[in-house]
């Protein structure tokens, strides 16, 4: 009984990495900045990539684990959501998100930016925003 706890609670950790984060499209986010709500924007691009293009009053962290695990402390006692901009909304921004939960920020409160900043330099069109036969017609 004794070693079946200790694989479970082994285990806890790779469970919660197999949770994938909510996400954001960057029209909503822009919405959200402009109405001014309460937001954490955390930005792991890379120096270039973020001098190129990221939200004003981002907090630019690089997709450095030691910076991730200091802010997480910082934003655990903070309000409003937390959102993790990548460069593609990839497998980056879902381990930042995660390094951030092991932090102590609530995993509720956590949305990653769908597409990264490259779908917002673009502007390109999100699902949630296209028509609904758009939609459709993708699938």
């Amino acid at each position: 009984m004794k070693k079946v706890l200790l694989l479970l609670l082994a285990l806890i950790p790779s469970l919660a990495l197999a949770t994938p984060m909510h996400s954001i499209c960057h029209n909503e986010l822009s919405s959200w900045i402009k109405a001014n709500k309460t937001i954490s924007i955390v930005d792991i691009q890379d120096a270039g990539e973020f001098r190129e293009h990221n939200y004003e009053g981002s907090l630019a962290t690089g997709n450095d684990p030691a910076r991730l695990k200091k802010l997480a402390r910082r934003l655990a006692s903070s309000k409003g959501k937390v959102v993790v901009v990548s460069t593609n909304g990839g497998a980056d921004a879902e381990k930042a998100s995660e390094l951030l939960v092991l932090g102590g920020v609530s995993r509720s409160r956590i949305l990653v930016l769908e597409g990264g900043m490259e779908a917002a330099a673009k502007n390109a069109a999100c699902d949630c925003c296209k028509p609904a036969a758009l939609q459709d017609a993708a699938k």
